[in-house]
């Protein structure tokens, strides 16, 4: 684990070939707009998840204790676990909380880095730009398509999609906004090797 300290101009841990500008880490802290979503974000799963624990305490009422039938409580449920799940997934981008392999970002500093960021932002981009495109047409090609119990259409779990990659998306856009235009941090690592 690496700690980060203030930059102090040397550091005896440095090898002699590298130059203690160079174990300056460049980092972007998240806009106003990128920790407002994400914030929001987080009620809408928080919200969503309390909500479905309500639906399953209601649940076991209804069928041991009232005995009342209640078919229409999966289908809620399920709808609201797509759309919980979207928003923190969106969340979960914004903070760059999602399992991802950074060796070679690490590896770089500066301007390459920067680069690189935003070409796998770009990359991201077109995946998700594909999957909003795919969850829209199922959204289209299932509006006739009905839930047994409440007779809600398809389109409103597959609209849960394109809520979870559009906002992705946007996230993306946001964070291309934060490196270019954002605020730097720049921090020195300490005992970073050759």
């Amino acid at each position: 684990m690496t700690s980060v300290v203030p930059h102090t101009g040397s550091d005896p841990s440095l090898s002699p070939k590298r130059k203690p500008e160079d174990a300056v880490q460049i980092t972007y802290s998240n806009s106003r707009i990128e920790n407002c979503l994400a914030k929001l974000m987080d009620y809408i799963s928080g919200l969503s998840l309390l909500g479905l624990l309500g639906m399953l305490v209601y649940s076991i009422l209804a069928r041991d204790v009232l005995h009342v039938p209640a078919p229409w409580l999966e289908e809620i449920a399920t709808l609201v676990i797509v759309y919980a799940v979207a928003a923190a997934s969106i969340g979960a981008w914004i903070r760059k909380a999602h399992i991802a392999i950074d060796i070679v970002p690490n590896l770089l500093g500066g301007v390459p880095k920067i680069i690189l960021e935003i070409m796998v932002i770009i990359v991201s981009l077109a995946f998700l730009g594909l999957a909003t495109l795919g969850a829209c047409e199922m959204v289209v090609r299932s509006a006739n398509n009905r839930t047994t119990a409440l007779a809600l259409s398809f389109s409103w779990y597959y609209g849960g999609l394109v809520f979870c990659f559009g906002g992705m998306m946007l996230a993306a856009v946001l964070q291309i906004g934060t490196r270019l235009f954002g605020k730097q941090r720049k921090s020195f690592v300490e005992g970073q090797s050759s």
